[in-house]
């Protein structure tokens, strides 16, 4: 390992995060990968090494220390761009069983080469938008949780995560650190769907790269018909 591989191994191990040698290999490859492709496609606008390490796969990892995420088994990320955090997260969970969806095709495809090549095969990347791929694949209400580290406000990623998530899961949304306007704008669209916030965790990135706020929502009741709106109605006319 190179210095900041090795700084991003302690700084994960200060927050109780302990992943196998081979586990660190494949997130790297994934990382080596990344920043190779990027250079002709155009996935991340992040390009420093070091700070791919932290913005990306160590701001992916941090809900490894979530409960909802350890109990779940089935996992839909929407928005996942280049599979983050999707990817990463498959990488460090090889029990579970993932769904990574993105509507930019390229991303998907680069999805698709990287888990083909390095041999990940717990998650499958589909290119679509969440408000039409609920009703192809008859995934409403199937998964354990729903993540997105998408930028997007609160009552958008709600009406676009909930319709998946099943009766006492939970939708795990990534959020900057100042999100208490934003989810208190969200909260009809919270409870149309079903939800009910049970809990947020801060969490400050290492080097000063930033603060992150997980919001935990969890599914109390069934989201009704038609939701999520179709594709385009609930940026343009959000709940």
């Amino acid at each position: 390992m190179n210095e900041s591989q090795q700084l991003l191994v302690s700084e994960l191990e200060k927050i109780s995060i302990h992943l196998s040698d081979e586990i660190f290999n494949q997130l790297f490859q994934f990382i080596d990968f990344l920043l190779e492709v990027n250079q002709n496609l155009n996935l991340t606008a992040i390009t420093d090494f070091k700070e791919v390490l932290f913005k990306h796969i160590y701001d992916s990892l941090i809900i490894l220390n979530c409960s909802e995420f350890r109990l779940a088994r089935r996992i839909i990320d929407i928005g996942s761009g280049a599979g983050i955090p999707g990817i990463p997260l498959a990488i460090s969970s090889p029990e579970k069983q993932f769904v990574s969806l993105d509507s930019v095709q390229k991303k998907v495809k680069f999805q698709e080469q990287f888990c083909e090549r390095f041999g990940i095969h717990n998650i499958n990347p589909v290119w679509g938008r969440a408000e039409d791929f609920i009703t192809i694949s008859k995934e409403r209400e199937s998964f354990d949780l729903a993540i997105a580290r998408a930028v997007a406000p609160l009552n958008i990623l709600s009406e676009l995560t909930l319709p998946f998530v099943s009766l006492k899961g939970y939708a795990l949304l990534y959020k900057g650190k100042d999100y208490q306007s934003e989810l208190q704008d969200a909260q009809k669209a919270i409870k149309t769907l079903g939800g009910s916030v049970i809990h947020t965790v801060p969490t400050e990135l290492p080097l000063n790269y930033g603060f992150r706020s997980l919001v935990i929502i969890q599914k109390i009741q069934s989201s009704p018909p038609g939701y999520p709106r179709k594709a385009g109605i609930p940026q343009r006319k959000p709940l």
